[in-house]
């Protein structure tokens, strides 16, 4: 398989990716055990010893290959063949290494460089793709009624903006995070409990103090998940029932 080493976003001072002709080293450490990084396993290194015809102990953590090991990275990035010995070595070192991610769906803001695999970059790609698609057909079907509740159950204050401003907002959020707007509205069950619960404290019918949830002195739940499961229990609906009257009444 053909990967791709390449450095992350902009240099800190220079704003470049990387001047023409320079680059770097990543070389290995030592880990918080106080063990040296190299990303194998005993198995893997008894295993690349024998393909690269190293002598035995050659690739274990002790050996002195380790102290000038480091993988050079030009500004173009490097290819890694893990068909090859020497690539396999390159890239189980480099995959779990602290300052590399693996894939764009790992990476995070402490990395300096990323391996890319084309077909597999490719597949994530397609299948976020996807959830944006599907994202933009269930928005495409959701009344402004329902954009107005949804943005309640996002955080926002709907009911006080304009038609156009909902719509906007709601789409703006979808297309930040199409994953996200599923959770929340699509496949949340319990969405309109949720919608209920947010506009009643928002009507200060439901006083919430930290995660606790009161509706006069009583808790009905220390999380949002546990308000909302009391309410939707049948025993608890003429208090689910109350407060709708209430949050319908009051203005």
């Amino acid at each position: 398989m053909i990967y791709q080493l390449k450095i992350v976003g902009n240099h800190p001072w220079s704003k470049v990716v990387k001047y023409k002709g320079s680059h770097d080293f990543i070389g290995t450490y030592f880990t918080r055990s106080g063990n040296r990084h190299t990303g194998l396993t005993p198995e893997d290194a008894r295993r690349l010893e024998k393909e690269l015809q190293y002598p035995e102990g050659h690739l274990s953590p002790l050996s002195r290959f380790w102290i000038t090991y480091a993988i050079k990275v030009g500004a173009t990035g490097t290819i890694i063949n893990t068909d090859t010995a020497i690539g396999e070595l390159q890239y189980l070192f480099l995959k779990s290494h602290y300052r590399v991610a693996d894939g764009l769906q790992n990476l995070k803001p402490g990395n300096d460089w990323i391996l890319l695999n084309q077909e597999s970059e490719a597949k994530e790609k397609n299948r976020l793709n996807k959830i944006r698609r599907d994202a933009a057909k269930e928005f495409d079907k959701m009344s402004l009624d329902d954009m107005r509740k949804c943005l309640r159950v996002y955080g926002y204050r709907s009911d006080t903006m304009s038609n156009e401003l909902i719509e906007s907002k709601l789409y703006d959020l979808i297309e930040k995070d199409p994953k996200d707007f599923f959770v929340k509205w699509v496949n949340n069950k319990s969405k309109d409990t949720e919608f209920l619960l947010e506009t009643a404290i928002s009507k200060n019918i439901v006083r919430r103090t930290k995660t606790t949830y009161y509706y006069g002195t009583d808790v009905i739940g220390i999380t949002k998940e546990d308000a909302i499961a009391y309410l939707d229990d049948k025993k608890n609906s003429d208090i689910k029932l109350a407060i709708m009257s209430a949050t319908e009444s009051k203005v």
